[in-house]
């Protein structure tokens, strides 16, 4: 026949708790790591995305101008510095669009730059 013997104490040691305390800690450092850099990727696109809407707003704006009207410029709009100059050629102009983003941590990102010919 067989004995079992039964231990009056269950749970279990301080030395496994903190090991898994240890652990969890590690996970949530990870964790809110992981979410810092989605914020920052997320931030960053939509900074591009309205870049590219000032740019493409831009473009339009100079399609509904006359040829003999249109100048180069500047302008600033949601912390986004745009400056486009103009080219005339026979029939068409050309537009360079440059679009600086805000700077955020580290350093400063790439201008966005737009070239287009819009036809007279």
């Amino acid at each position: 026949m067989l004995l079992v013997v039964r231990s009056s104490r269950a749970g279990f040691t301080l030395a496994e708790c903190l090991l898994a305390l240890t652990l969890f800690t590690a996970g949530l450092l990870g964790l809110s790591g992981t979410a810092l850099s989605v914020e920052r990727l997320g931030s960053a696109s939509n900074a591009r995305a309205t870049a590219a809407v000032l740019a493409s707003a831009r473009l339009e704006s100079m399609r509904g101008t006359a040829c003999a009207l249109r100048a180069p410029g500047s302008a600033s709009t949601l912390g986004i510095v745009e400056q486009w100059s103009v080219d005339a050629a026979p029939d068409l102009t050309l537009v360079r669009d440059s679009l600086n983003l805000p700077a955020g941590r580290g350093a400063p990102p790439p201008a966005i730059v737009v070239e287009a010919a819009v036809p007279c």
